[in-house]
């Protein structure tokens, strides 16, 4: 996949199939758009392009709420090229360009630049200055912009629950890990090294790698302890994660906190990455050490429990 930051065009006299947007997640309904993009190009010999933008528009039209975010650039762009996109074309987000009128998108980016022959956006998509470049839109004007429209239906789940990344990281920061995954299609992750901490889950014998996220945009799952995989160096194992403020030693902020099953290496300065898989009970205060020892004990025969019975 090439990527392309600069507004160049891309020179190809075939026959290009574009979509346009932020994608955050690359959850089913993404895919959904995703597949139907390279599909398309596939069946005319074509070039799949997405089109997409950096920073994400919140940041720029709300500058004062900083957006948590479902993926990392780096994840995004991986996931994205796992599922066959030709070209990932990233436009600078600035309030200048929030000001562009659909009309003028259209013709600076999808036809003069890009040489679209079909646009293929979703259900609720729109773009534009006061978001008035939608599917309507389109179809009103595809005679003046001569290309082809074509409309991907919503995806859904459970019958009627809408899939979004809106909402997915709505239940993310709820901790509603199995139905994010759902959403999905894959198990929500965190990446990130492994610090040093205090060292008192060593003195329970339930030590603790403390992680740093990798990415300072990451949405952090809500506080409470989660059944979890691990990937290091290329091994697989099992754990559980809490996320929260440890109110049983006092804790003033907020950590993530991650004990690997029958591991006791060294891995401080390594990088991990953290699939979770279901919240078992939210953070607690306990009156002692020994109190939380006798919960993590109950955490840990759970954990095993879910994960023996889980489909990897």
């Amino acid at each position: 996949m090439k990527i392309i930051t600069d507004n160049s065009s891309i020179i190809n006299s075939g026959y290009n199939v574009a979509t346009i947007g932020y994608f955050d997640g690359i959850h089913l309904g993404h895919r959904k758009i995703l597949d139907e993009l390279v599909e398309q190009a596939k069946i005319k010999s074509g070039k799949s392009i997405l089109i997409t933008f950096w920073p994400h528009p919140r940041n720029i039209l709300n500058p004062n709420t900083s957006i948590e975010l479902l993926l990392s650039n780096e994840d995004k762009h991986q996931l994205i090229e796992n599922l066959g996109v030709d070209y990932l074309y990233i436009i600078e987000f600035t309030k200048e360009f929030s000001k562009m009128s659909a009309n003028s998108f259209i013709k600076n980016f999808i036809v003069d630049k890009l040489n679209v022959s079909k646009l293929i956006i979703g259900y609720n998509h729109s773009f534009g200055h006061k978001r008035e470049g939608n599917f309507l839109f389109l179809q009103k004007n595809k005679m003046k912009y001569n290309f082809e429209i074509q409309e991907v239906k919503k995806k859904e789940i459970n019958d009627k629950l809408k899939i979004s990344s809106s909402s997915i990281r709505e239940e993310v920061r709820y901790g509603n890990i199995d139905l994010v995954n759902k959403m999905l299609g894959y198990k929500y992750y965190i990446k990130g090294e492994v610090i040093k901490g205090d060292g008192i889950g060593k003195k329970i014998k339930y030590p603790t790698a403390n992680i740093m996220p990798n990415s300072n945009s990451k949405l952090i799952p809500g506080n409470g302890v989660y059944v979890c995989q691990v990937n290091f160096d290329d091994k697989n194992y099992q754990g559980m994660l809490n996320i929260g403020k440890r109110p049983t030693v006092d804790g003033k902020e907020r950590r993530i906190e991650l004990h690997i099953f029958n591991f006791n290496s060294n891995i401080y300065g390594n990088n991990v990455k953290i699939s979770l898989v279901k919240k078992i009970r939210d953070e607690i205060k306990f009156e002692n050490l020994d109190q939380l020892k006798k919960q993590l004990e109950k955490d840990e025969i759970k954990s095993i429990n879910i994960l023996n019975n889980e489909k990897i």
